[in-house]
């Protein structure tokens, strides 16, 4: 499943469960601060205009803390490479 189809499955999920004051939450908790247009954009998550997963994710957890997000609704995260697999071998 792709993140954008996680993003519409999840919010078809709590959509009428999220209340109102889900972006003012996420505002007052810090989320977005380093964009001007934060609340404007997490309004657009919120009604399904922008699709993102990390946002809506944000939404969720700021504003529903007792709802556990399904593991498999969440990003998948990208394995990181470890270091010592790029050293040279040592005998």
């Amino acid at each position: 499943m792709t993140d954008k189809q996680k993003y519409y499955h999840l919010l078809g999920e709590v959509c009428e469960a999220m209340p109102a004051s889900a972006v003012d939450s996420a505002i007052r908790a810090g989320y977005g601060r380093e964009h001007k247009s934060a609340s404007t954009r997490l309004h657009h998550v919120k009604q399904g205009k922008v699709a993102s997963l990390p946002d809506l994710l944000a939404l969720i957890e700021h504003s529903m803390p007792d709802y556990a997000v399904p593991a498999h609704l969440l990003p998948v995260q990208e394995a990181q490479p470890k270091a010592d697999l790029f050293q040279p071998a040592t005998t």
